[in-house]
């Protein structure tokens, strides 16, 4: 598996932005880190509304984050709104990995439905979220 991490590594290049999603403060800690990790830089908000905000203000500016790692259970705006919101813009193009515990078929299958690109299930790690990254930049 570290080879996968060493792979990630190497696809992310400098300056590659990652938006994480969570209500949670030590999970956006945890994500953030790990992509981090692996080369990315990140930015994080608190639930969906905050995020799509952020996602419709970065691609005015001309920086679309590259990548966004969202939680599905958050106040205001879930995960699944989130995504659903983020694919109606019309200059969005960024992997969606929806992340949380609730990871049965059912979820995973709704959030793929809304156009997400893969499911994280919580708990994970670092060589979990290479794979993931690995999986959806190909």
């Amino acid at each position: 598996m570290e080879q996968t991490i060493s792979r990630v590594r190497t696809m992310i290049a400098p300056g590659t932005r990652a938006l994480v999603v969570d209500d949670s403060r030590t999970t956006l800690r945890l994500i953030s880190k790990a992509l981090q990790d692996l080369g990315f830089s990140t930015e994080t908000a608190a639930n969906g509304r905050v995020a799509l905000e952020k996602v419709q203000q970065a691609l005015q500016a001309e920086q679309p984050f590259d990548a966004i790692f969202s939680d599905i259970s958050m106040p205001e705006m879930d995960g699944f709104g989130f995504c659903h919101s983020v694919q109606q813009l019309p200059d969005f193009n960024a992997p969606f990995v929806l992340v949380s515990t609730l990871s049965d078929a059912n979820n995973v299958i709704k959030g793929l439905k809304l156009g997400a690109d893969d499911f994280l299930p919580k708990p994970f790690d670092l060589e979990v979220v290479a794979k993931i990254v690995e999986r959806v930049w190909h």
